[in-house]
């Protein structure tokens, strides 16, 4: 009987622990895997997010960049890392695009778990300085002019960028070669080199080369037009009905993860989010304020990994 009733003992210290460890989170720094290059969308976001999290769970979150691949590389890894919530996903479309291009994932983003919605950028559709087109109309006539001479930059094949700039030529009926890079930075620097004519680039990175006057911007993917570029019209309005495409962002945690983690992390995302001064700064970047709940981001995942899936099918693209 006593030592019945010592296991009991042992084994309610050791739930009182447990139960005391999940309350104190975080007791370490997070960390916030950006699978992309430094100098890119991602890496922006990432960073602004990191200061903001880490003030709301009064621990620091550092960012790691872990590109290449399309973002799948740095999403494997946090697929595989341990489940306690200090690794955690900036996660994106491209991960649930990589769903169809990868024949050989290691992961799926829908066996992840959701945090919360980061939040959505529309794309820019920037060309080279060089190019003498002004409008979609006139980049589409040069195309067609010149089939096999222009090219367009993306930060990997695979990526929403890639998929997006295939749906474009599907319906104008034009074409370009792809050229791929490990990450938005290196492609945004050869496109203003002129090494590259044409990028769709979500507008975080875009904006700050547009305002510089280093790329022009000629379009914007969205259905509606961005308010920090209201003088530049959507692709639809430009002669493309009915495109539509832009790129959204999550927080991710490996599978397994203790719901207290996801819920604390969550409140953090939300209470970011509320806060007046970080939604000026994210819109400010370029991008439209996140939160939410969990829920509403898994539901988003699997939608979108049906969506393009389509997409990617049609365009035959594999990525091996």
């Amino acid at each position: 009987m006593k030592r019945r009733d010592a296991v009991l003992t042992l084994a309610a210290a050791a739930l009182t622990r447990f139960a005391h460890a999940q309350a104190k989170y975080p007791a370490q720094v997070v960390k916030l895997i950006a699978p992309f290059p430094p100098g890119g969308t991602v890496d922006i976001l990432s960073r602004a997010l990191a200061e903001a999290l880490g003030r709301e769970l009064g621990q620091s979150m550092i960012v790691d960049n872990r590109g290449g691949a399309g973002g799948t590389i740095g999403a494997d890894i946090v697929s595989k890392a341990q489940p306690d919530g200090y690794t955690v996903l900036f996660g994106a479309v491209h991960h649930a695009i990589a769903q169809s291009v990868y024949p050989k994932l290691g992961y799926d983003i829908r066996k992840m778990v959701p945090i919360a919605l980061l939040g959505r950028v529309n794309h820019a559709v920037i060309v080279t300085n060089s190019l003498p087109a002004k409008n979609v109309q006139e980049l589409v006539d040069l195309l067609k002019a010149s089939p096999e001479k222009y090219s367009y930059a993306t930060p990997g094949a695979g990526t929403m960028q890639h998929l997006m700039t295939e749906l474009f030529k599907s319906v104008t009926g034009t074409n370009m070669t792809q050229i791929p890079y490990r990450g938005s930075g290196p492609a945004m620097v050869d496109l203003i080199a002129g090494n590259t004519q044409v990028m769709f680039e979500t507008m975080p990175s875009a904006l700050q080369h547009i305002r510089a006057g280093s790329v022009r911007a000629i379009a914007v993917t969205g259905s509606q037009r961005a308010g920090y570029l209201p003088t530049v019209p959507t692709i639809a309005e430009s002669g493309a009905p009915n495109y539509d495409a832009t790129s959204w962002y999550g927080l991710f945690a490996p599978a397994g993860t203790p719901a207290s983690v996801v819920d604390r992390l969550n409140q953090a995302v939300n209470a970011a989010f509320g806060s007046k001064k970080f939604r000026e700064q994210w819109t400010g970047l370029g991008a439209d304020p996140g939160g939410g709940t969990a829920e509403q981001l898994a539901m988003l995942a699997s939608s979108e990994v049906d969506r393009w899936a389509a997409v990617a099918k049609k365009a035959n693209i594999t990525v091996q």
